[in-house]
């Protein structure tokens, strides 16, 4: 493994763990509250996903990828809807996914939704970089950051092809 790739695959990393939830540590969070509920709930959720795809689709990298979604009338707002979803069970909100969305429509599994899409690694690490980006922007604490990195570096293998 060369010093770049060491280098890249750590960037990624840590990119991928500032992908949690906004706020700040002004909200201290009690033993059972959840980081959906610590962060504002769905409207942190709708915020933040809001933002990350107007940065993903502004980002030449990722852009190509969204363009037949965005492309179809219905499929940007469902997309955000799936996205809301995921967010929302990753930050240990009311949801599970795969499932139903806030539209009432089923989001597919990582694998499906991404099926054919060809995403390269690199693709994937500049997604996570993005998506961080919107997130550090809204604000994080580190021992949150910590607690979900590893559920959403795990979906590389789920999205790349």
């Amino acid at each position: 493994m060369t010093i770049r790739s060491t280098f890249v695959r750590t960037a990624v990393v840590l990119a991928a763990a500032s992908l949690v939830a906004c706020g700040g540590d002004n909200n201290p969070m009690s033993a059972n509250q959840t980081l959906f509920e610590k962060y504002g709930g769905a409207p942190t959720i709708r915020t933040v996903v809001d933002n990350a795809v107007t940065a993903l689709v502004s980002d030449p990298v990722t852009a190509p990828f969204f363009a037949g979604t965005l492309a179809t009338p219905g499929r940007p707002d469902r997309l955000k809807s799936c996205l809301r979803l995921q967010f929302t069970a990753v930050f240990g909100g009311p949801a599970t996914y795969p499932g139903r969305n806030d539209q009432g429509d089923m989001c597919a599994d990582m694998v499906t939704a991404h099926r054919g899409l060809n995403i390269s690694g690199t693709v994937f690490d500049r997604f996570i970089m993005d998506v961080a980006m919107v997130l550090r922007a809204a604000g994080v604490s580190e021992p949150d950051v910590n607690a979900v990195a590893p559920t959403l570096v795990g979906l590389r293998p789920q999205i790349v092809s």
